[in-house]
């Protein structure tokens, strides 16, 4: 299933009331999880980068490049991922040859970097990864999760949604209250307007911004789709550089059908728009229909990005 976020998860309002109840029972039974379960530590450096919301804040580009930036210091990072809408429980290695049908769409993309492990059991994932003689795992997601011991521990914040309504699930986006979350973080990562400081928040904090590379040289107006955890953060990178004439957004992790491509092509052929999407949507598109769309390449640049370097290097030996 994959699921679409709702428009009161944004602002507190009447709707989002209605399920208050829910939440309680949600954090009720969170609580008892964090209670009953314990850490394991692994034996090798962990680095968690996570968020407080369902749906889409950065994780996934903010590990890509956590991982250029510290292939300077480790040899061999491993990425940890769950590979959400995977088939595969894992352990396993994944290769540009494998499908996103097994692995997720999001492992895919991390493999282009680098090395990277799916792992239903991130524990299994963890041990893994040190049997391949990893230096340094980095886990793409996990912040609420009580199994591996992280050394250090990022939360990803979007500078526009940030904590939407600052409500639990179902009642808003949040994971868990905003304040445990941020109490987990060693440091907290704000991916938006550089500078700007719209939250009060008493950790480190490196502020980020997202740039998107085409690199085929395609028209100016554009018929734009994704199906991401926030599709208006992409539309917003896209508006920096084309003119967005048409979009279309669908849920988180879709999975594409043919009519669905068709209908998109047949648009923009009769209004003479080229087609942009990100790699993760371009990744799960019928191979027949690539040739005729162009993808975008989501980067992180962090205003201080040897700050971040430091801070992570002398956390990880400090620990």
């Amino acid at each position: 299933m994959n699921l679409t976020a709702p428009k009161f998860w944004k602002k507190k309002s009447f709707l989002s009331s209605i399920f208050l109840f829910f939440s309680l029972i949600y954090i009720f039974i969170y609580r008892i999880y964090l209670l009953i379960n314990k850490e394991q530590t692994i034996g090798i450096p962990v680095i968690c980068v996570g968020n407080a919301i369902i749906g889409g804040s950065g994780k996934t580009p903010t590990v890509i490049k956590l991982r250029k930036i510290l292939k300077k210091k480790y040899k061999n990072i491993f990425v940890l991922t769950k590979g959400y809408k995977g088939n595969d429980k894992g352990p396993l290695l994944v290769d540009l040859k494998s499908n996103f049908r097994s692995v997720g769409d999001e492992s895919l993309i991390h493999a282009i970097h680098g090395k990277t492990c799916v792992s239903k059991n991130r524990v299994k994932g963890a041990y893994f990864c040190k049997n391949y003689k990893s230096d340094l795992i980095i886990m793409d997601d996990g912040l609420q999760s009580k199994n591996i011991k992280k050394n250090l521990r990022f939360l990803v914040i979007d500078y526009d949604y940030g904590f939407g309504n600052n409500r639990v699930f179902p009642a808003g986006p949040l994971r868990e209250p905003s304040k445990d979350s941020i109490d987990k973080a060693h440091a907290i990562i704000i991916i938006g307007k550089e500078g700007e400081k719209k939250f009060i928040i008493n950790k480190p904090i490196f502020y980020a911004k997202k740039k998107i590379y085409v690199k085929k040289k395609i028209k100016k107006n554009v018929f734009a789709f994704s199906g991401l955890g926030n599709n208006e953060n992409f539309f917003n990178a896209v508006k920096e550089k084309f003119d967005i004439k048409n979009f279309k957004s669908f849920p988180d992790h879709h999975v594409y059908k043919k009519s669905e491509i068709e209908q998109i092509i047949s648009i923009s052929q009769n209004e003479g728009l080229s087609i942009l999407c990100t790699l993760k949507d371009y990744l799960k598109i019928p191979k027949e229909y690539k040739h005729q769309i162009n993808f975008a390449d989501l980067e992180i640049r962090f205003e201080k990005e040897k700050e971040l370097f430091n801070f992570v290097t002398s956390k990880i030996n400090f620990l």
